[in-house]
C-alpha cells in the first residue's frame, strides 16, 4: 500500500505568501511549568510520524505532528471552527508546492500553546483552510496540524521511538552521558531548521549530500536530481504521487539507492523519493540542500535533538535492522471518515497486482485475508501489503453496493 509519502517539510514548510509569511516567524518562548528539569510524555506513532496533543488558548485537544522541518505551528484541519479561539488573526494569501494559485489562510499571533507541563507564550499560528491538506485521511489518525521550530529552540528533546516517549529538558540542566556506540551528528541551523551532511551511494558513486533532518517526513529519504547530476533513480523505479500540496499533488519517482551513511551508521537498499524538481524548487533554492532525511531512518534510533549545542545524538534501537519495505500491491489507502477505521482505495498504480485484478479507486475495503478492515489501522494494512513477495492477498471490497472478492500475489515493484 502506498501509504502517505508525507513530505511535510515540502508541503507545509515551504508555504509562501504574497508578502506576510516571507518573513521569519516571530521569536517565541516555551518553558517548563514544573519544578523538575524535564517533562516526559507519550506520543502516538502513525506512518512513522510523531503525534503530540496540544491545546491552543485553552482549546480542546489538538493532534499536532512533531516536525523539525516546519518553521511554524500550522493548523491544517479543525472539525469545528469554534474549538480554537485565535488571537490577533488576519487573513493572508498562501501559496505552496503543488499549487498554481494562492489560497486564503489566517496568521495569528500572541497565542498560548500548552501540553502538560510545557507552555508556550506569544506563539504564532498559521491556519490553512480545512481539507486543503487532508493529513488525517491518509495517515489514518486524526491530525490537526504540525508544531515545529519554536519548541525545539527552547529545549533539548529526547525521542524514544521504541517506547513512544519524548522528554523535554532544560538545556542548562541537561547532563546525559554519551555511550560508546552513540554517534554525535553536527547540525547547521538555518531559519531554525536542522541540516546535516551525509553520504549516499548511487550507481557506485559516493555523493556527499546536505539534508534537512525532518521528523515530519514519513519515509527515509528524498533527493533532488537537479542538485547533482549523479543523483538519479535506478532503473527499477515507479512514478508516484509523493505528497499533497495546497492545490494539488506532488509527483515524482520512488526507487532505491545502494547506500545511505549518516555518521558511523550505514543502511543499504534505502527506499528514496525523487520529487519532480520543478515542484520543489522553492524548498531548496535558499539553502543549497540536496533533500531531506525522514522518520523511516530516525525510528531506527533513539534521538536527542540539541539545538543549543548544534548536534543530534543517535543511539541504535531495536528497529535498527528492519528492512526497507515498499508496497507490493499497487494501491494507496485512505480513511473514509476521519478518525474511524473505514478505508477506501485512494489510487491504483498501473502495471501492479492491484490494477491487474481490477481494483478501482473508491473501492471500500471490507476485509483483507479474512481480517475485517475495521479492526485494523492504516499501518496494519500497509504492513500486510508489503510483508513478503509472493504472498497471496484475498481482499473483499464494496463497489457501488456490490460485494466483490479479489485475489492477487504481492510482487516487488522497485
Amino acid at each position: 500500500m502506498k501509504t502517505l509519502h508525507t513530505i511535510l517539510s515540502i508541503v507545509l514548510g515551504v508555504l509562501l505568501t504574497t508578502g506576510v509569511l516571507a518573513e521569519k516567524p516571530e521569536s517565541t518562548m516555551f518553558y517548563l511549568n514544573t519544578k523538575n528539569d524535564y517533562y516526559k510524555t507519550n506520543f502516538t506513532l502513525a506512518s512513522h510520524l510523531m503525534i503530540l496533543t496540544f491545546e491552543i488558548n485553552g482549546s480542546d485537544s489538538l493532534n499536532l505532528i512533531f516536525d523539525t522541518g516546519a518553521g511554524r505551528t500550522i493548523i491544517t484541519e479543525i472539525s469545528n471552527p469554534y474549538i480554537v479561539s485565535l488571537n490577533e488573526a488576519r487573513k493572508v494569501r498562501l501559496k505552496g508546492l503543488g499549487a498554481d494559485k494562492p489560497v486564503d489562510g489566517l496568521i495569528s499571533k500572541n497565542n498560548k500553546l500548552s501540553m502538560g507541563k510545557i507552555e508556550g507564550k506569544a506563539q504564532e499560528v498559521l491556519v490553512v483552510p480545512n481539507k486543503v491538506i487532508d493529513l488525517s485521511a491518509r495517515v489514518g489518525h486524526p491530525i490537526n496540524g504540525v508544531i515545529g521550530r519554536s519548541i525545539f529552540e527552547q529545549f533539548i528533546v529526547e525521542i524514544n521511538y521504541t517506547n513512544h516517549t519524548v522528554q523535554f529538558y532544560n538545556p542548562k540542566k541537561f547532563n546525559r552521558k554519551i555511550r560508546k556506540n552513540d554517534d554525535i551528528i553536527p547540525i547547521e541551523l538555518i531559519d531554525g531548521k536542522p541540516y546535516i551532511t551525509a553520504m549516499v551511494t548511487i550507481n557506485g558513486i559516493d555523493i556527499p549530500v546536505k539534508l534537512l533532518f525532518d521528523t515530519g517526513m514519513s519515509f527515509a529519504l528524498w533527493l533532488d536530481p537537479s542538485t547533482n547530476p549523479n543523483i538519479k533513480p535506478s532503473a527499477a523505479r515507479r512514478q508516484e504521487v509523493l505528497g499533497q500540496g495546497l492545490n494539488g499533488n506532488l509527483s515524482g519517482e520512488m526507487s532505491r539507492i545502494e547506500r545511505f551513511k549518516i555518521g558511523k551508521f550505514e543502511f543499504s537498499n534505502v527506499i528514496t523519493a525523487f520529487p519532480d524538481s520543478n515542484a520543489i524548487s522553492d524548498a531548496i533554492s535558499d539553502n543549497d540542500r540536496n533533500g531531506s532525511v525522514g522518520a523511516e531512518i530516525f525510528r531506527r534510533f533513539n534521538v536527542i535533538i540539541d539545538y543549543h549545542n548544534k548536534q543530534i545524538i543517535l543511539r541504535k534501537n531495536s528497529n535498527y535492522t528492519d528492512p526497507f519495505r515498499y508496497d507490493m500491491s499497487g494501491i494507496e489507502v485512505s480513511a473514509l471518515v476521519e478518525g474511524l477505521p473505514f478505508y477506501k482505495v485512494l489510487s491504483v498504480g498501473s502495471n501492479t497486482p492491484a490494477s491487474e485484478i481490477g481494483l478501482m479507486v473508491d473501492d471500500e475495503i471490507k476485509s483483507i485475508n479474512g481480517i475485517p478492515a475495521n479492526t485494523m489501522k492504516i499501518s496494519d494494512i500497509s504492513n500486510i501489503l508489503k510483508i513478503k513477495e509472493g504472498k497471496t492477498i484475498r481482499m473483499t471490497v464494496l463497489r457501488n453496493g456490490e460485494t466483490i472478492k479479489v485475489k492477487f500475489k504481492l510482487r516487488k515493484l522497485i
